[in-house]
């Protein structure tokens, strides 16, 4: 991958990796969802499964951070460090658990799409473009199970 450092841009995916819908959120709500809803096996496996790709993730946008000459801090674009306040911990019901997905899922694809605005990079534009095809597979998967 031919990449040269831009710390600007690294700052701009900071978002994608540990913003408020970013990464790092995505896979301590699978993961809390996952746990929080061992009752319905197949259903608490398929939230594992999805963490583990956006744990996947992680590591590829943090990587990217790296290689764009910034460390990967768990902040977002504005510097605000992560935190556990970005989980959605209560729900109605699983319905509405879903369609919160649903929603950060669909956030999700819009920041990695606005990210791809700003690069002419063709390796992060593809790299970005695979996430973004991993994020709609969740979409589809969590519209199914509605």
């Amino acid at each position: 991958m031919n990449i040269r450092q831009n710390q600007r841009y690294a700052e701009l995916l900071y978002n994608s990796f540990a913003g408020e819908e970013g990464e790092l959120t995505a896979v301590t709500q699978y993961i809390y969802e996952h746990i929080e809803l061992k009752r319905y096996e197949s259903f608490s496996k398929i939230l594992l499964s999805i963490a583990i790709e956006e744990m996947h993730h992680l590591e590829l946008i943090g990587n990217l951070i790296r290689r764009l000459g910034s460390k990967p801090y768990y902040i977002n674009s504005q510097k605000c460090m992560w935190n556990a306040k970005n989980i959605k911990y209560h729900f109605n019901n699983v319905y509405d658990m879903l369609m919160f997905n649903i929603e950060s899922e669909k956030k999700a694809i819009k920041c990695y799409e606005e990210a791809i605005k700003y690069t002419q990079n063709k390796s992060i534009k593809e790299l970005l473009e695979r996430i973004i095809l991993d994020e709609k597979t969740h979409l589809e998967i969590f519209n199914r199970l509605k």
